[in-house]
């Protein structure tokens, strides 16, 4: 039972994570010390059935839970201070640098050419597809009248990718939907669902909520499957280059963050700058030493 609770206490605090953009799921689940057994859970499943849908089952109710409360404070501050809230996810971001430095240079005193080089592709790579890529235009609040054939195709190619990062450390699957496009819609449906458990003969809201979370859903399983299995070997075999890939893409994701729109929402007088800069510094520190307890 203990255990039962503390797996349910661990997926509650990873679905927390999982709506905020920057911020990385499985970085909080290294520090918390589950990883590993999250990890090893999903690729040998089979090895004790009964044990591991008795862990799943606990952690990923945790997870729907965390993730349906916490969304609907994410989306009154993004709504209401955007600024502030988006430069603190800023310092978070940067918090997490040293530590997958420290992880790419492994051993040695300084990282090798060759993990510089993989660094700087991923920060290219992310860059530009931050740049060039353009989302679909979904209005969270008319989801059944926005969604076509198109759109369900980019929501579960989406899923995909956000389930991938949910077992990449350092990547933040809520900053991928926020350079997609994607994440305001997301967040909405999600935070609908707390709307719908409160009235559940609102078929209409059900069925938007459907519409948008049945694709990205299905997708999301597929990117989990296959790179949890992925990344066990990854990490066993290249360890510091998969780190250096991991650093590129935060610091890439540190640049592109300030070109999203969604960060300027609610304006950007003095007030909202000072403590936005003062965010951004508490952000840093948090994620800096959450980082040196992770090593």
């Amino acid at each position: 039972m203990l255990k039962d609770i503390r797996n349910l206490l661990n997926g509650s605090m990873y679905g927390m994570t999982l709506v905020i953009p920057g911020v990385s799921a499985t970085i909080l689940a290294i520090i918390l010390g589950f990883y590993d057994g999250l990890i090893h859970t999903m690729n040998h499943f089979r090895e004790d059935v009964r044990k591991s849908a008795r862990y799943m089952a606990a952690f990923l109710f945790g997870v729907a839970v965390g993730t349906v409360l916490f969304s609907r404070l994410i989306t009154f501050l993004i709504d209401s201070f955007s600024l502030p809230t988006m430069l603190f996810f800023v310092g978070l971001l940067a918090g997490i640098v040293p530590l997958t430095y420290a992880y790419a240079k492994g051993a040695e005193k300084r990282i090798a050419p060759r993990e510089i080089a993989l660094a700087a592709i991923a920060m290219v790579g992310l860059y530009f597809l931050s740049t060039g890529f353009t989302g679909p235009e979904i209005v969270p609040a008319d989801s059944a009248g926005t969604v076509n054939i198109s759109v369900i195709l980019v929501l579960f190619v989406a899923g995909i990718v956000n389930g991938a990062t949910l077992v990449i450390p350092g990547l933040s699957g809520a900053f991928i939907l926020l350079v997609m496009g994607l994440y305001p819609v997301i967040i909405s449906t999600v935070s609908d669902i707390g709307t719908f458990l409160a009235d559940p003969r609102n078929l209409e809201l059900f069925f938007e909520i459907c519409l948008v979370l049945a694709p990205f859903g299905i997708g999301a399983l597929i990117g989990v499957l296959f790179m949890a299995r992925l990344m066990e070997k990854l990490l066993r075999d290249y360890h510091k280059q998969v780190y250096a890939v991991i650093m590129g893409l935060v610091i890439a994701s540190i640049v592109t963050l300030f070109q999203n729109p969604i960060v300027y929402q609610s304006g950007t007088s003095a007030p909202s700058i000072i403590a936005g800069a003062a965010l951004c510094i508490a952000g840093f520190a948090i994620a800096f030493f959450l980082g040196k307890k992770a090593k």
